[in-house]
């Protein structure tokens, strides 16, 4: 079953516009439109609960930037419509992430041109307390049932 972003018929039809517009005139990577945004609304809403390590952070955060740059390329009012949708899942992001400067990230990997999204982290969470701990690593389950870091 298809991963769809949370959104109206009529919005997904937006996205699936702004997708077959980005392909045919300046996106050659791979992934849609509609299979991205799922991606950020995700990290948004699960930041403060995630287990991953930071790793598995930044890389959801790369949907965030393909994103991006739909927004910059695509005419209105289509990109009125993600740009919606986006900032319903900043709002969640923003309460489960707080801004460190990026030195979370920039113990792994920094992008260029780092925008506000990459220098937020959990402050909650597993993966909060790791990073408050100076740990890294993704969490997995000990056999006793508690998150512990590899």
């Amino acid at each position: 079953m298809k991963n769809l972003p949370r959104c109206s018929e009529a919005e997904l039809k937006v996205l699936e516009t702004l997708t077959a517009s980005r392909r045919a005139s300046f996106w050659t990577g791979t992934g849609s439109v509609e299979s991205r945004l799922p991606r950020w609304q995700r990290i948004a809403e699960t930041a403060g609960d995630s287990r991953g390590g930071i790793d598995d952070f930044a890389y959801a955060l790369t949907n965030r930037d393909a994103l991006e740059l739909v927004q910059e390329k695509r005419p209105q009012p289509s990109v009125d419509v993600l740009r919606r949708l986006m900032e319903e899942a900043y709002e969640k992001f923003r309460a489960a992430t707080r801004d460190d400067g990026g030195r979370a990230l920039a113990r792994l990997w920094m992008p260029a041109g780092t925008t506000w999204w990459y220098s937020r982290r959990p402050f909650t969470g597993p993966f909060g307390t790791c990073l408050d701990a100076g740990r890294y690593g993704p969490l997995r389950r000990a056999p006793h049932g508690a998150w512990k870091q590899d």
